[in-house]
């Protein structure tokens, strides 16, 4: 029986014990977990891995500089995991590499999605499909982003980190500070110095302003 090899790169301790949940009841899978991107570079798998699941927001170092390295070797085939729904981060992974890219709250799909990639398949969730057609549809824009780093910081899609875009949209859904810790795993505290730190970045001192700010600069 051949053994598959899997590798799990998630910060939320409970959110992980579910996505080996799920992959444990396969009895032809070997699975090695990491907290951070920094654990997955210092502790690196001691054999190839057939697949890496990801998510993006990862404290520290995240997702999108662990792809960077990561798929320096061409075969190397991984799936973000994440809930962070902007475009300049949802193609970033694509372009570097990523065989799919499906939102945390598909897991009861999950084991479908990992054996459409480890067949040389592809899987997006619908609604990022969405916005992969639609920007396709809008070359000149892309385009123009794409060849100028410098005129995407002056949009601000480079002004918050990936975790703090998640903050930002999870705020916009309505989620409390109480609510984000929880899903997060970390403290009240600690979610309120991040959006304080959201604030200070889109130069804002009301959640008016910085829902209007996020949407002027394509945050959302």
């Amino acid at each position: 029986m051949n053994v598959v090899q899997i590798g799990i790169i998630e910060d939320n301790p409970d959110y992980l014990a579910s996505l080996v949940g799920v992959l444990k009841t396969r009895d032809t899978l070997s699975i090695s977990t990491w907290n951070s991107a920094e654990a997955f570079d210092s502790n690196p798998p001691k054999e190839e891995l057939q697949l890496l699941i990801l998510d993006i927001g990862l404290p520290g170092a995240n997702g999108i500089d662990v792809l960077k390295k990561y798929h320096t070797v061409e075969v190397r085939k991984s799936l973000v995991i994440s809930s962070l729904q902007t475009d300049d981060v949802i193609f970033a992974a694509i372009k570097l590499g990523a065989s799919g890219y499906i939102w945390k709250s598909e897991l009861d799909s999950l084991w479908d999605t990992i054996q459409t990639i480890l067949e040389g398949g592809s899987v997006i969730s619908p609604s990022i499909a969405t916005k992969v057609l639609l920007a396709f549809r809008k070359p000149e824009t892309n385009s123009s982003l794409g060849s100028h780093p410098k005129k995407e910081k002056e949009l601000g899609l480079e002004v918050l980190s990936p975790r703090e875009r998640q903050i930002l949209e999870l705020i916009i859904e309505g989620d409390t500070p109480h609510q984000i810790a929880q899903l997060f795993g970390t403290t009240i505290g600690t979610v309120r110095q991040q959006i304080k730190t959201i604030y200070r970045k889109l130069q804002v001192n009301t959640r008016v302003q910085m829902l209007k700010k996020a949407r002027i600069f394509g945050i959302f």
